[in-house]
């Protein structure tokens, strides 16, 4: 049996996560990367995008998640587009990678990132 994987990364929106008042109510820029398993694969036989997943519905699924509400971490916003993308898609197994460049933590960092697995 093999695997496939599908990623999409570098999305790019602008959202309200942080845990001061200030920081949700400016919002920021939030990169987003999602890694899956999808369980139909037919379309590695048939070159239709029936089998397998859409990126165009995961970037949505994501836009969703990002820009529907505030969230105070990356952690709860990471596992709410995992959880739509378990529930939405037909996947084996989603990683969702959110990272905040350059958070205000009193030094200069390049990023803040967090990583949710689920297996549905």
């Amino acid at each position: 049996m093999q695997a496939v994987r599908i990623g999409v990364e570098g999305v790019e929106l602008w959202g309200r996560c942080g845990v001061t008042e200030e920081e949700r109510a400016v919002g920021q820029r939030l990169v987003v990367e999602v890694l899956l398993e999808p369980v139909e694969t037919a379309g590695l036989q048939t070159d239709d995008l029936a089998g397998t997943v859409d990126y165009g519905a995961v970037v949505a699924v994501i836009r969703e998640a990002v820009e529907g509400r505030e969230y105070r971490l990356l952690e709860r916003l990471a596992d709410e587009i995992a959880g739509r993308l378990t529930t939405e898609l037909s996947v084996r197994e989603v990683s969702v990678r959110v990272r905040k460049p350059a958070p205000p933590v009193g030094s200069p960092i390049g990023a803040a990132w967090v990583e949710v697995v689920r297996r549905p």
